[in-house]
Protein backbone atom coordinates (compact mmCIF):
# COMPACT_ATOMS: atom_id res chain seq x y z
CA UNK A 1 0.00 0.00 0.00
CA UNK A 2 1.62 3.64 -1.41
CA UNK A 3 1.73 6.28 1.41
CA UNK A 4 -0.47 8.97 0.47
CA UNK A 5 -0.37 12.58 1.76
CA UNK A 6 -3.94 13.45 3.52
CA UNK A 7 -6.00 16.04 2.41
CA UNK A 8 -7.45 16.69 5.45
CA UNK A 9 -6.53 19.51 7.48
CA UNK A 10 -5.69 19.64 10.93
CA UNK A 11 -7.99 21.53 13.22
CA UNK A 12 -5.80 24.46 14.00
CA UNK A 13 -4.62 24.44 10.48
CA UNK A 14 -6.49 28.07 9.40
CA UNK A 15 -5.47 28.19 5.80
CA UNK A 16 -5.85 24.46 4.60
CA UNK A 17 -9.43 24.64 6.39
CA UNK A 18 -10.57 27.30 4.80
CA UNK A 19 -9.32 26.23 1.14
CA UNK A 20 -10.89 22.59 2.15
CA UNK A 21 -14.42 24.13 3.12
CA UNK A 22 -14.20 25.43 -0.50
CA UNK A 23 -13.53 22.78 -1.81
CA UNK A 24 -15.20 19.34 -0.20
CA UNK A 25 -18.11 21.46 0.71
CA UNK A 26 -21.48 21.97 -0.31
CA UNK A 27 -22.66 25.08 2.24
CA UNK A 28 -26.22 25.58 2.43
CA UNK A 29 -27.95 28.65 -0.24
CA UNK A 30 -24.49 30.05 -0.92
CA UNK A 31 -21.70 28.27 -3.66
CA UNK A 32 -18.35 28.11 -3.40
CA UNK A 33 -17.24 30.71 -6.24
CA UNK A 34 -19.09 33.39 -4.03
CA UNK A 35 -18.00 32.35 -0.74
CA UNK A 36 -14.15 32.36 -1.84
CA UNK A 37 -15.26 36.22 -2.97
CA UNK A 38 -16.07 37.10 0.53
CA UNK A 39 -13.41 35.08 2.19
CA UNK A 40 -15.56 31.77 2.67
CA UNK A 41 -17.66 30.47 5.28
CA UNK A 42 -17.25 31.45 8.88
CA UNK A 43 -15.88 28.72 10.44
CA UNK A 44 -16.72 29.20 14.18
CA UNK A 45 -14.91 27.61 16.96
CA UNK A 46 -16.21 28.94 19.91
CA UNK A 47 -19.79 30.13 21.01
CA UNK A 48 -21.74 31.23 24.69
CA UNK A 49 -24.57 32.74 25.46
CA UNK A 50 -25.35 34.94 22.59
CA UNK A 51 -22.14 35.05 20.93
CA UNK A 52 -19.72 33.15 18.45
CA UNK A 53 -16.09 33.12 17.70
CA UNK A 54 -14.79 32.30 14.14
CA UNK A 55 -11.27 30.86 13.62
CA UNK A 56 -9.90 34.22 13.84
CA UNK A 57 -10.93 35.36 16.87
CA UNK A 58 -13.26 37.91 15.50
CA UNK A 59 -16.64 37.45 17.78
CA UNK A 60 -19.89 38.12 16.70
CA UNK A 61 -23.45 38.55 18.62
CA UNK A 62 -25.37 35.64 17.18
CA UNK A 63 -28.67 37.95 15.70
CA UNK A 64 -30.73 34.78 13.99
CA UNK A 65 -30.29 32.12 16.76
CA UNK A 66 -28.19 30.43 14.37
CA UNK A 67 -30.81 29.58 12.14
CA UNK A 68 -33.67 30.43 14.47
CA UNK A 69 -33.24 27.56 16.95
CA UNK A 70 -30.41 28.79 19.54
CA UNK A 71 -33.25 29.36 21.89
CA UNK A 72 -31.33 28.95 25.36
CA UNK A 73 -27.89 30.11 23.92
CA UNK A 74 -24.41 28.68 23.17
CA UNK A 75 -22.45 26.51 25.17
CA UNK A 76 -25.09 25.09 27.11
CA UNK A 77 -22.77 22.04 28.72
CA UNK A 78 -26.22 20.60 30.61
CA UNK A 79 -27.12 19.70 26.88
CA UNK A 80 -24.28 18.13 25.71
CA UNK A 81 -23.97 16.79 28.65
CA UNK A 82 -27.40 15.07 28.81
CA UNK A 83 -27.04 13.96 25.19
CA UNK A 84 -23.48 12.06 26.42
CA UNK A 85 -25.26 10.53 29.07
CA UNK A 86 -28.19 9.36 26.91
CA UNK A 87 -25.61 8.04 23.92
CA UNK A 88 -23.34 6.60 26.53
CA UNK A 89 -26.28 4.26 27.29
CA UNK A 90 -28.64 3.63 24.86
CA UNK A 91 -27.72 5.67 21.40
CA UNK A 92 -30.47 4.34 19.14
CA UNK A 93 -33.75 2.56 19.37
CA UNK A 94 -34.74 -0.76 18.21
CA UNK A 95 -37.39 -1.37 16.20
CA UNK A 96 -40.85 -0.48 17.69
CA UNK A 97 -38.85 0.70 20.97
CA UNK A 98 -38.55 4.15 22.26
CA UNK A 99 -36.25 5.31 25.67
CA UNK A 100 -37.01 7.26 28.85
CA UNK A 101 -36.66 10.49 27.93
CA UNK A 102 -38.17 10.68 24.14
CA UNK A 103 -41.38 9.30 26.12
CA UNK A 104 -40.73 12.23 28.92
CA UNK A 105 -40.59 14.85 25.86
CA UNK A 106 -43.73 13.50 24.39
CA UNK A 107 -45.46 14.18 27.47
CA UNK A 108 -43.50 17.64 27.98
CA UNK A 109 -45.13 19.05 24.30
CA UNK A 110 -48.91 17.51 25.47
CA UNK A 111 -47.80 19.51 29.07
CA UNK A 112 -47.50 22.83 26.99
CA UNK A 113 -49.35 22.98 23.46
CA UNK A 114 -52.78 23.99 24.02
CA UNK A 115 -56.23 22.60 23.56
CA UNK A 116 -56.21 18.63 23.06
CA UNK A 117 -52.68 18.04 20.68
CA UNK A 118 -51.71 15.05 22.61
CA UNK A 119 -49.62 12.87 20.47
CA UNK A 120 -46.40 13.01 18.73
CA UNK A 121 -44.60 11.70 15.84
CA UNK A 122 -40.72 12.48 16.12
CA UNK A 123 -39.08 13.25 13.18
CA UNK A 124 -35.36 14.69 12.34
CA UNK A 125 -36.07 18.43 11.56
CA UNK A 126 -38.30 20.71 10.08
CA UNK A 127 -38.98 19.81 6.72
CA UNK A 128 -40.11 15.85 7.67
CA UNK A 129 -42.31 17.15 10.17
CA UNK A 130 -44.06 19.07 8.02
CA UNK A 131 -44.01 16.32 5.65
CA UNK A 132 -45.11 14.10 8.38
CA UNK A 133 -47.86 16.65 8.73
CA UNK A 134 -49.25 16.66 5.37
CA UNK A 135 -48.99 12.77 4.67
CA UNK A 136 -51.24 12.50 8.69
CA UNK A 137 -54.14 14.71 7.16
CA UNK A 138 -54.12 13.10 3.67
CA UNK A 139 -54.17 9.78 5.97
CA UNK A 140 -56.81 10.83 8.32
CA UNK A 141 -59.52 12.10 5.21
CA UNK A 142 -59.05 8.64 4.02
CA UNK A 143 -59.61 6.59 6.95
CA UNK A 144 -62.61 8.87 7.56
CA UNK A 145 -63.78 7.89 4.09
CA UNK A 146 -62.92 11.28 2.22
CA UNK A 147 -59.99 9.52 -0.02
CA UNK A 148 -60.33 12.16 -2.57
CA UNK A 149 -58.81 14.93 -0.16
CA UNK A 150 -55.06 15.45 -1.42
CA UNK A 151 -55.08 19.33 -2.29
CA UNK A 152 -52.92 21.31 0.23
CA UNK A 153 -53.19 24.93 0.64
CA UNK A 154 -50.71 27.58 1.53
CA UNK A 155 -49.63 31.25 2.07
CA UNK A 156 -47.46 32.72 -0.48
CA UNK A 157 -44.38 34.26 1.26
CA UNK A 158 -44.24 31.29 3.77
CA UNK A 159 -41.59 28.76 4.66
CA UNK A 160 -41.94 25.30 4.91
CA UNK A 161 -39.06 23.38 4.29
CA UNK A 162 -36.37 22.01 2.05
CA UNK A 163 -38.29 18.81 0.68
CA UNK A 164 -39.31 18.29 -2.99
CA UNK A 165 -43.10 18.62 -1.13
CA UNK A 166 -42.17 21.75 1.34
CA UNK A 167 -40.40 23.69 -0.61
CA UNK A 168 -43.16 24.37 -2.76
CA UNK A 169 -45.59 25.47 -0.27
CA UNK A 170 -45.58 28.85 0.37
CA UNK A 171 -42.36 30.29 -1.54
CA UNK A 172 -39.51 32.27 0.29
CA UNK A 173 -38.28 34.90 -1.62
CA UNK A 174 -34.64 34.55 -0.35
CA UNK A 175 -35.02 30.63 -2.12
CA UNK A 176 -36.20 30.35 -5.57
CA UNK A 177 -37.74 27.54 -6.89
CA UNK A 178 -36.48 27.47 -10.60
CA UNK A 179 -34.23 24.75 -11.05
CA UNK A 180 -37.34 22.53 -9.31
CA UNK A 181 -40.12 22.58 -11.59
CA UNK A 182 -42.82 21.82 -12.43
CA UNK A 183 -44.78 22.75 -9.33
CA UNK A 184 -46.68 19.60 -7.51
CA UNK A 185 -50.34 19.93 -9.01
CA UNK A 186 -51.67 19.04 -5.31
CA UNK A 187 -50.50 22.81 -4.20
CA UNK A 188 -52.46 25.73 -4.21
CA UNK A 189 -51.13 28.94 -2.95
CA UNK A 190 -53.14 31.89 -0.96
CA UNK A 191 -52.16 35.42 -0.27
CA UNK A 192 -49.88 36.02 2.56
CA UNK A 193 -51.77 38.75 5.13
CA UNK A 194 -49.41 41.03 5.46
CA UNK A 195 -50.73 44.69 5.90
CA UNK A 196 -47.53 46.39 4.88
CA UNK A 197 -47.93 44.85 1.22
CA UNK A 198 -51.51 43.72 1.08
CA UNK A 199 -51.91 41.63 -1.82
CA UNK A 200 -55.54 42.42 -2.43
CA UNK A 201 -55.64 45.70 -1.82
CA UNK A 202 -56.84 45.70 2.16
CA UNK A 203 -55.82 49.22 3.36
CA UNK A 204 -55.92 48.59 6.66
CA UNK A 205 -54.04 45.25 9.13
CA UNK A 206 -58.06 44.16 9.80
CA UNK A 207 -59.01 44.84 6.25
CA UNK A 208 -56.36 42.47 4.61
CA UNK A 209 -56.93 40.20 7.20
CA UNK A 210 -60.76 39.80 6.28
CA UNK A 211 -60.10 39.45 2.32
CA UNK A 212 -57.15 37.15 2.95
CA UNK A 213 -58.87 34.85 4.76
CA UNK A 214 -61.83 34.78 2.51
CA UNK A 215 -59.22 34.11 -0.73
CA UNK A 216 -58.69 30.75 1.56
CA UNK A 217 -62.69 30.26 1.43
CA UNK A 218 -62.88 30.95 -2.43
CA UNK A 219 -59.99 29.06 -2.96
CA UNK A 220 -61.73 25.94 -1.44
CA UNK A 221 -64.59 26.38 -3.25
CA UNK A 222 -62.96 26.35 -6.67
CA UNK A 223 -60.72 23.49 -5.48
CA UNK A 224 -64.02 21.81 -4.73
CA UNK A 225 -64.11 21.27 -0.72
CA UNK A 226 -64.23 17.72 -1.05
CA UNK A 227 -60.46 17.79 -2.94
CA UNK A 228 -58.83 20.01 0.07
CA UNK A 229 -56.99 17.74 2.60
CA UNK A 230 -55.40 20.80 4.92
CA UNK A 231 -54.18 24.12 4.86
CA UNK A 232 -50.55 24.88 6.55
CA UNK A 233 -49.63 28.24 7.79
CA UNK A 234 -47.19 29.66 10.37
CA UNK A 235 -49.05 31.08 13.21
CA UNK A 236 -46.43 34.74 12.44
CA UNK A 237 -44.49 33.91 8.91
CA UNK A 238 -41.03 34.41 9.18
CA UNK A 239 -39.50 35.14 5.56
CA UNK A 240 -40.56 39.01 5.56
CA UNK A 241 -39.26 39.20 9.06
CA UNK A 242 -42.35 38.25 11.06
CA UNK A 243 -46.00 39.36 9.41
CA UNK A 244 -47.89 39.77 12.34
CA UNK A 245 -51.83 39.15 11.10
CA UNK A 246 -54.58 40.99 12.45
CA UNK A 247 -56.20 39.35 15.55
CA UNK A 248 -58.89 37.96 13.47
CA UNK A 249 -57.30 36.29 10.83
CA UNK A 250 -56.84 33.73 12.52
CA UNK A 251 -59.93 32.46 14.15
CA UNK A 252 -61.70 33.32 10.77
CA UNK A 253 -59.17 30.96 8.62
CA UNK A 254 -60.00 28.05 11.78
CA UNK A 255 -63.86 29.09 10.99
CA UNK A 256 -63.55 28.38 7.66
CA UNK A 257 -61.20 25.02 8.09
CA UNK A 258 -63.99 23.52 10.21
CA UNK A 259 -66.70 24.54 7.58
CA UNK A 260 -65.53 22.57 5.04
CA UNK A 261 -63.94 19.47 6.99
CA UNK A 262 -59.81 20.83 6.04
CA UNK A 263 -57.31 20.32 8.61
CA UNK A 264 -55.36 23.03 9.93
CA UNK A 265 -51.79 23.09 10.67
CA UNK A 266 -50.12 25.11 12.03
CA UNK A 267 -46.09 25.35 11.03
CA UNK A 268 -44.54 26.29 14.34
CA UNK A 269 -41.13 24.84 13.57
CA UNK A 270 -39.99 28.78 14.07
CA UNK A 271 -42.61 30.31 16.59
CA UNK A 272 -42.60 27.65 19.30
CA UNK A 273 -41.11 27.43 21.94
CA UNK A 274 -41.41 30.90 22.96
CA UNK A 275 -39.79 32.62 20.35
CA UNK A 276 -42.79 34.85 19.94
CA UNK A 277 -42.63 35.61 24.25
CA UNK A 278 -45.36 32.62 24.56
CA UNK A 279 -45.15 28.73 24.60
CA UNK A 280 -46.76 28.57 20.88
CA UNK A 281 -47.88 30.75 17.95
CA UNK A 282 -51.35 28.97 18.89
CA UNK A 283 -50.96 30.43 22.28
CA UNK A 284 -50.07 34.09 20.65
CA UNK A 285 -53.06 33.99 17.82
CA UNK A 286 -55.67 32.49 20.49
CA UNK A 287 -56.27 29.21 17.91
CA UNK A 288 -55.23 25.62 18.03
CA UNK A 289 -54.48 23.64 15.24
CA UNK A 290 -55.32 19.88 14.45
CA UNK A 291 -51.47 19.42 13.91
CA UNK A 292 -48.88 21.37 15.17
CA UNK A 293 -45.52 20.75 13.77
CA UNK A 294 -41.82 21.79 15.21
CA UNK A 295 -37.97 21.39 15.25
CA UNK A 296 -35.55 23.79 16.18
CA UNK A 297 -36.55 25.40 19.47
CA UNK A 298 -37.39 21.85 21.22
CA UNK A 299 -33.59 21.26 21.54
CA UNK A 300 -32.27 24.49 20.84
CA UNK A 301 -30.89 23.19 18.14
CA UNK A 302 -28.03 20.97 20.11
CA UNK A 303 -30.04 17.61 18.47
CA UNK A 304 -31.59 17.71 15.48
CA UNK A 305 -35.16 16.72 16.44
CA UNK A 306 -38.66 17.84 14.90
CA UNK A 307 -42.24 16.40 15.17
CA UNK A 308 -45.75 16.67 14.46
CA UNK A 309 -48.53 16.76 17.43
CA UNK A 310 -51.68 15.51 16.31
CA UNK A 311 -54.99 16.42 18.22
CA UNK A 312 -56.87 12.94 19.77
CA UNK A 313 -59.46 13.28 16.99
CA UNK A 314 -57.06 13.18 14.22
CA UNK A 315 -54.84 11.03 16.57
CA UNK A 316 -57.54 8.41 17.50
CA UNK A 317 -58.07 7.74 13.54
CA UNK A 318 -54.71 5.99 13.76
CA UNK A 319 -55.65 3.35 16.72
CA UNK A 320 -57.20 -0.34 16.24
CA UNK A 321 -56.00 -3.27 14.11
CA UNK A 322 -52.50 -2.78 11.96
CA UNK A 323 -54.93 -1.73 9.26
CA UNK A 324 -55.85 1.27 11.11
CA UNK A 325 -51.46 2.55 11.93
CA UNK A 326 -50.17 5.59 10.63
CA UNK A 327 -48.01 4.23 8.29
CA UNK A 328 -45.01 6.47 8.54
CA UNK A 329 -41.52 6.42 9.60
CA UNK A 330 -38.13 7.65 9.71
CA UNK A 331 -35.16 5.69 10.51
CA UNK A 332 -33.94 8.34 13.30
CA UNK A 333 -37.69 8.91 14.69
CA UNK A 334 -37.41 9.61 18.20
CA UNK A 335 -33.94 9.30 18.31
CA UNK A 336 -32.84 9.06 21.89
CA UNK A 337 -30.17 11.99 21.77
CA UNK A 338 -32.99 14.35 21.04
CA UNK A 339 -35.26 13.23 24.16
CA UNK A 340 -32.57 14.18 26.22
CA UNK A 341 -31.25 17.49 24.29
CA UNK A 342 -35.00 17.98 24.41
CA UNK A 343 -35.75 17.60 28.01
CA UNK A 344 -32.70 19.58 28.85
CA UNK A 345 -33.20 22.25 26.33
CA UNK A 346 -37.23 22.34 28.16
CA UNK A 347 -35.70 22.32 31.52
CA UNK A 348 -33.71 25.43 31.00
CA UNK A 349 -36.84 27.37 29.38
CA UNK A 350 -38.93 27.24 32.72
CA UNK A 351 -36.03 27.37 34.90
CA UNK A 352 -34.77 31.14 33.85
CA UNK A 353 -37.94 32.28 32.80
CA UNK A 354 -36.70 32.53 28.93
CA UNK A 355 -40.47 32.83 27.46
CA UNK A 356 -40.89 36.07 29.67
CA UNK A 357 -37.94 36.95 28.78
CA UNK A 358 -38.65 36.91 25.31
CA UNK A 359 -42.00 38.95 25.72
CA UNK A 360 -40.27 41.53 27.44
CA UNK A 361 -37.01 41.94 25.12
CA UNK A 362 -39.44 41.56 21.89
CA UNK A 363 -41.40 44.96 22.97
CA UNK A 364 -37.49 46.56 23.46
CA UNK A 365 -36.74 45.70 20.32
CA UNK A 366 -39.73 46.62 18.73
CA UNK A 367 -39.60 50.14 20.18
CA UNK A 368 -35.95 50.29 18.97
CA UNK A 369 -36.70 49.21 15.31
CA UNK A 370 -39.72 51.75 14.86
CA UNK A 371 -37.03 54.38 15.94
CA UNK A 372 -34.84 53.07 13.20
CA UNK A 373 -37.11 53.20 11.03
CA UNK A 374 -38.18 57.19 11.68
CA UNK A 375 -34.78 57.79 10.84
CA UNK A 376 -33.59 55.92 8.16
CA UNK A 377 -35.78 56.43 4.45
CA UNK A 378 -34.87 53.08 3.34
CA UNK A 379 -36.58 51.60 6.09
CA UNK A 380 -39.87 50.81 4.77
CA UNK A 381 -41.30 48.98 7.75
CA UNK A 382 -40.59 47.32 11.02
CA UNK A 383 -43.09 44.55 11.92
CA UNK A 384 -42.77 40.94 14.36
CA UNK A 385 -43.40 40.45 17.43
CA UNK A 386 -40.97 38.76 20.71
CA UNK A 387 -37.67 38.06 19.35
CA UNK A 388 -38.64 37.39 15.48
CA UNK A 389 -38.76 41.18 13.77
CA UNK A 390 -37.34 42.45 10.93
CA UNK A 391 -37.44 45.70 8.64
CA UNK A 392 -38.22 45.52 5.11
CA UNK A 393 -35.75 47.84 3.24
CA UNK A 394 -37.32 49.94 0.28
CA UNK A 395 -35.74 52.09 -2.52
CA UNK A 396 -38.96 54.72 -2.01
CA UNK A 397 -41.15 54.61 0.62
CA UNK A 398 -43.98 56.22 -1.09
CA UNK A 399 -43.92 53.25 -3.74
CA UNK A 400 -42.60 50.78 -1.44
CA UNK A 401 -40.48 49.96 -4.39
CA UNK A 402 -37.62 47.74 -3.35
CA UNK A 403 -33.74 48.72 -4.79
CA UNK A 404 -32.27 46.70 -7.91
CA UNK A 405 -30.12 44.07 -7.35
CA UNK A 406 -27.82 45.36 -8.90
CA UNK A 407 -27.43 47.79 -6.17
CA UNK A 408 -26.16 44.75 -3.93
CA UNK A 409 -28.30 46.23 -0.64
CA UNK A 410 -28.29 43.03 1.35
CA UNK A 411 -24.50 42.35 0.70
CA UNK A 412 -23.76 46.06 1.94
CA UNK A 413 -25.78 45.80 4.49
CA UNK A 414 -24.55 42.00 5.71
CA UNK A 415 -20.73 43.66 5.51
CA UNK A 416 -21.71 46.63 7.70
CA UNK A 417 -23.18 43.89 10.32
CA UNK A 418 -20.12 41.76 10.29
CA UNK A 419 -17.56 44.92 10.44
CA UNK A 420 -19.81 45.42 13.45
CA UNK A 421 -19.13 41.82 15.35
CA UNK A 422 -23.25 41.35 14.23
CA UNK A 423 -23.60 38.00 12.50
CA UNK A 424 -27.04 38.27 10.27
CA UNK A 425 -26.69 37.84 6.12
CA UNK A 426 -29.28 39.44 5.13
CA UNK A 427 -31.36 38.01 2.05
CA UNK A 428 -33.42 39.80 0.00
CA UNK A 429 -35.01 42.62 1.02
CA UNK A 430 -35.24 42.11 4.59
CA UNK A 431 -33.14 42.03 7.47
CA UNK A 432 -34.05 39.74 9.48
CA UNK A 433 -33.92 39.32 13.63
CA UNK A 434 -34.22 36.77 15.83
CA UNK A 435 -31.69 36.69 18.74
CA UNK A 436 -31.52 33.82 21.57
CA UNK A 437 -34.36 33.97 24.26
CA UNK A 438 -31.09 34.79 26.75
CA UNK A 439 -30.89 38.17 25.06
CA UNK A 440 -30.44 41.04 27.98
CA UNK A 441 -31.28 44.84 27.27
CA UNK A 442 -28.07 45.76 26.93
CA UNK A 443 -27.42 43.32 24.23
CA UNK A 444 -30.70 44.38 22.55
CA UNK A 445 -29.30 47.93 22.67
CA UNK A 446 -25.99 46.95 21.71
CA UNK A 447 -27.53 44.89 18.70
CA UNK A 448 -29.91 47.59 17.97
CA UNK A 449 -27.11 50.11 17.53
CA UNK A 450 -25.16 48.03 15.48
CA UNK A 451 -27.98 47.93 12.79
CA UNK A 452 -28.87 51.88 13.39
CA UNK A 453 -24.92 52.40 12.53
CA UNK A 454 -24.78 50.31 9.59
CA UNK A 455 -28.02 51.69 7.78
CA UNK A 456 -26.49 54.89 8.05
CA UNK A 457 -23.48 54.07 6.58
CA UNK A 458 -25.22 52.23 3.63
CA UNK A 459 -27.51 55.43 3.30
CA UNK A 460 -24.46 57.69 2.99
CA UNK A 461 -22.61 55.11 0.18
CA UNK A 462 -26.03 55.09 -2.03
CA UNK A 463 -26.18 59.30 -1.44
CA UNK A 464 -29.64 59.12 0.45
CA UNK A 465 -28.25 61.28 2.95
Amino acid sequence: MSSQTSNVPAVDDIAGLERAALENMFVGMSNHAQLAEEGGPIILTEASGIRVKDIHGKEYIDGISGMYFRNVGHGREEIARAIYEQLSTVSMNVYAGVTPKIIQLAAKIAELTPGDLNRTFFSQGGSDANETALKMAQAYHVRTGDKGRYKVISRRYSYHGATYGTMWLGGHPGFPRTDYQPKPANVVHVPQPDPYRCELGGTTAEDCAIRCAQAIEDAILFEGPDSVSALIGEPISQPLGGVVPHESYWPRVREICDKYGVLLIFDEVITGFGRLGTWFGADFVGVTPDILTFAKGVTSGYWPLGGAVATNNIADIFAGGPEKTFSHMYTYSAHPGGGAAGMAALEIMERENLVQNARQRGEQLSESLNDIMDRHPIVGDARGVGLIQGLELVKDRETKEHFDPSVGLNARLTEKLIDRGIWIRVPAFILPLAPPLIITADEIDELTSAIDESLGEVEKELGLT
